[in-house]
């Protein structure tokens, strides 16, 4: 069998050695293909390589960079906030009692993290329900969460929190 040899910047074998432990790498391994495939694909550009030089990464979108942002903001969540975050896909505004009941924890000490969560702008005080001050998310946090759970701004909400959904004149029981 035929050999070549190359000769990389540490930089390239980096990248090169990382792609070797993903999954698409081990595909392409355990179907033989792997060195075929790139010896073809360098071949096939050699020309543009040698009118354009070499490929430069290209810098991620506006909207790649908002999303990554969201996503890493997302990460380093606490468990609790995590946990309180999905309610927001289905009301806009929370109350004390529901994040309580969602956290299992006593009301005092749901209010103290509620404190806490609007100090570094993950909530924010919302219209009263009633008697009782609802939550909603800080403008930051509402456009991380859309971002996550509806890619268009512009979706509506899950259809069974809008209300009764029309029947042909039967009322679902």
């Amino acid at each position: 069998m035929a050999r070549i040899e190359l000769e990389l910047s540490d930089e390239v074998y980096a990248q090169w050695r990382a792609f070797m432990h993903t999954q698409p790498a081990g595909r392409l391994v355990e179907a033989g293909l792997l060195g075929d495939w790139m010896c073809l694909g360098f071949i096939a550009e050699i020309p543009r390589y040698l009118k354009e030089g070499i490929p430069r990464p290209q810098a991620p979108s506006e909207k790649e960079e908002r999303e990554m942002a969201a996503a890493m903001a997302r990460r380093r969540l606490a468990k609790p906030q995590k946990r309180v975050l999905p309610m927001f896909d289905q009301n806009d505004r929370i109350t004390l009692a529901e994040i309580a009941r969602t956290l299992a924890m006593p009301m005092e000490d749901a209010a103290r993290m509620v404190e806490g969560w609007q100090a570094e702008g993950f909530l924010a005080a919302g219209p009263l329900r009633g008697d009782e001050q609802t939550y909603v998310l800080s403008q930051t946090w509402n456009e991380f969460n859309l971002m996550a759970n509806r890619p268009s701004l512009n979706a509506p909400r899950q259809p069974m929190m809008l209300g009764k959904l029309p029947t042909q004149g039967k009322e679902l029981k």
